[in-house]
């Protein structure tokens, strides 16, 4: 399968993963979220599997997917520094915003 890194993936059907170190056992969903790194590796962002990170042999990540890189990289700002508010103060749009990151890593990438 190829993607592009950053590019956000649905699971299409329920399947387990486990632990390299413990042999704990998560249950991955349908519809839950992850993304593709440049290694190929999907990091889950969403359902039981959050935060863990697998590696997937027929993924083949090629390009980038700027828009979603751009959201990846507002959320994380706006989560840490409280960047809301500072948007509301100075009227500018969430979407706005995620446009300059996502035209900045377009010139860049």
């Amino acid at each position: 399968m190829n993607c592009k890194i950053g590019q956000q993936i649905t699971i299409a059907d329920d399947f387990v993963i486990e632990s390299v170190f413990g042999g704990d056992k998560l249950q991955v969903k349908q519809d839950d979220k992850g993304f593709v790194d440049s290694r190929g590796m999907i990091h889950y962002i969403s359902g039981q599997a959050r935060g863990k990170i697998q590696k997937f042999e027929d993924i083949e990540a090629k390009g980038y997917d700027h828009e979603n890189i751009a959201k990846m990289v507002f959320r994380r700002i706006k989560n840490e520094f409280g960047l809301s508010e500072y948007l509301e103060d100075y009227e500018i749009s969430e979407k706005d915003f995620v446009n300059e990151i996502e035209d900045v890593l377009s010139n860049i990438l």
